[in-house]
């Protein structure tokens, strides 16, 4: 009776294991995660639903087959080694790459487990997508990471001013160019209100504007104005600002962007442009009211402007001349003058007072004083000429004295100002403030020599007085700072004017680098006659700072020696380390 029970429950426990197993393999079988078994020395024993669905294979096609060529596995290390794992740890996990049935590869995380008769069971999640996804999100990353690059050197680096602010004005971030260019350190102007920053310290006035600006931005509007900002060293400078909101996608104001830059140096151009344009309007003014004849041509002699000095000489209209040729005034009988005046002009000459006879409209004839100048264009080509006449039928013979010694007067005012337009083309600086001294002290030498030439009525100066004249100022406090000696030379205007400015050059070079920049440095200055005729003048200094030959000429330098050489004279500077020496050779 015994034996029976015992048997009876073994028979349960059998059928009971029987039962869980079955349970087991119908579980496997229809799971939806790939599972396959197969043999360490043979094929597929077992392919679920899960298999099936991930690789397109049915059982029956997959089952005693071997998994790695029906499924063309790529392993991560060699086989034999996974082998081995398996043998020794009984189990394996990795990535692995399988050909599907359609031919399309898939990527698995793969485990495997190795049973106890030999059998590998192998489960395998597929990971493809997930894997696309990883990699396209590092992608993302590394774009994401370069436009960041991108921005930060663009802001840090842009050539103009730019920041970065919250909404509550604070300024969080700032490129170079805000700090550098003006002298601040990033700790004196971040994580503070921005008008509390130091480009504002100068005005209270523009400390409002500042926060006028952060709250407009603030609320979505743009502020744009020009304003005075400060420099670390104190200087006052004027910068076109912006300060804009930048919103996200919704129309929300994120932070606030302020930029500027900084028109200084074209406020100032436009300031001089405004005055250069009010002298033109005045000299259009004289032009126009002028009582001589101002008129001007092209190189075929065609009429391009007529005042109304013009109309009242010659009895044209400004609309019945301009666009015809200037020999309607010219009578037949003269018109080669008008060929040979082109042709002067076209060489770049100028044709000063000739008196000649012009013809009036209804056929009067006018005695006229011409003067024609070459006119150029901004490239310095010549494009037509520029003739003032004046009439001078009735005076001609009563005041022949008189026009005469006008004329000279016109001449010797012209060839001033042809100095004084050469010494401003030549004048040059880094600041308008600087040309604009620079001409100065040139146009004040040539106006010192200038007022000489009127007490010898034009017959020339005294050498000793010009230097005297222009040394003065620097050795008002100590005479001994300038010695002056030479024989008695009385110079004629030409050379009067070039030895005046060469003298003030020299002595403007001296207080700013030389000898006259320090107490106790001395000029000495002699000239002697050669036994040839030749003038040589000597400036020599002493007792300033150590010199240095410099690598490259001077404005100064290149004013004398243009000034001497049109008098076919020849400069020589000595930059020796005790002092400057410049000695200047004028022919006989």
């Amino acid at each position: 009776m015994a034996g029976s029970r015992l048997q009876m429950e073994r028979e349960r426990a059998e059928t009971e294991a029987t039962s869980g197993a079955e349970h087991l393999a119908s579980l496997l079988t229809l799971s939806s995660e790939s599972m396959l078994a197969w043999r360490l020395d043979g094929s597929i024993e077992f392919w679920n639903a899960g298999a099936e669905r991930l690789y397109g294979f049915a059982p029956d096609e997959a089952v005693g087959r071997s998994s790695h060529a029906l499924l063309q596995t790529k392993f991560p290390i060699e086989f034999t080694d996974l082998r081995s794992q398996l043998l020794n740890e009984h189990c394996w996990s990795g990535e692995l790459r399988h050909i599907c049935k359609d031919g399309h590869e898939v990527i698995v995380d793969s485990r495997m487990q190795l049973l106890g008769d030999g059998t590998v069971l192998e489960v395998n999640r597929d990971v493809t997508e997930i894997k696309a996804l990883t990699a396209r999100q590092a992608t993302l990353v590394r774009d994401l990471s370069a436009a960041a690059a991108k921005f930060e050197a663009l802001f840090t680096q842009s050539g103009i001013f730019a920041g970065i602010m919250d909404l509550q004005g604070y300024l969080r971030e700032v490129n170079n160019l805000a700090v550098d260019w003006c002298g601040y350190a990033r700790e004196e102007v971040l994580d503070r209100p921005f008008w509390d920053t130091p480009w504002w310290r100068g005005s209270e006035e523009m400390r409002a504007r500042i926060r006028f600006a952060a709250d407009q931005a603030a609320s979505g509007l743009v502020f744009r104005e020009e304003l005075r900002y400060w420099m670390a060293d104190g200087s006052e400078r004027i910068v076109d600002f912006a300060m804009r909101p930048i919103l996200d996608r919704s129309g929300t104001v994120m932070f606030l962007h302020p930029t500027g830059i900084d028109i200084t140096e074209r406020k100032q151009i436009e300031a001089a442009l405004r005055e250069s344009e009010q002298q033109l309007r005045w000299l259009a003014s004289i032009v126009e009211s002028s009582d001589d004849a101002i008129v001007s041509k092209n190189l075929d002699g065609v009429i391009t402007s007529w005042n109304r000095g013009a109309e009242h000489i010659f009895g044209y209209s400004a609309e019945e001349a301009i666009g015809r040729p200037i020999t309607i005034v010219i009578p037949q009988d003269r018109q080669d003058e008008e060929r040979a005046i082109l042709t002067r002009i076209r060489r770049g000459e100028r044709i000063d007072h000739f008196e000649t006879i012009r013809q009036g409209k209804h056929g009067s004839l006018i005695v006229v004083s011409v003067t024609v100048s070459p006119v150029k264009n901004a490239e310095g080509k010549i494009v037509g000429a520029s003739k003032i006449a004046r009439d001078i039928t009735e005076q001609r013979r009563s005041r022949e004295k008189i026009a005469t010694l006008a004329r000279e007067a016109e001449h010797r005012s012209k060839n001033l100002l042809a100095n004084v337009q050469a010494t401003v083309r030549l004048s040059q600086s880094d600041t308008s403030e600087g040309l604009k001294q620079a001409i100065e002290g040139r146009i004040r030498a040539l106006a010192n020599v200038h007022s000489l030439f009127v007490e010898t009525r034009w017959i020339g100066a005294e050498l000793s007085t010009v230097a005297t004249q222009e040394l003065s100022p620097y050795s008002e406090t100590d005479e001994r700072r300038v010695r002056i000696d030479g024989p008695q030379v009385v110079l004629e205007p030409n050379a009067a004017q070039a030895i005046a400015v060469t003298l003030h050059e020299l002595a403007t070079n001296a207080a700013k680098y030389g000898a006259l920049s320090v107490p106790n440095g001395q000029i000495d200055l002699k000239w002697l006659h050669e036994a040839d005729g030749r003038l040589i003048v000597r400036w020599t200094e002493m007792g300033g700072p150590a010199v240095q030959t410099p690598t490259r000429q001077g404005f100064g330098g290149r004013i004398i020696e243009q000034m001497i050489g049109q008098l076919k004279g020849k400069t020589r500077f000595d930059w020796r380390a005790e002092g400057l020496v410049c000695e200047i050779t004028l022919q006989a």
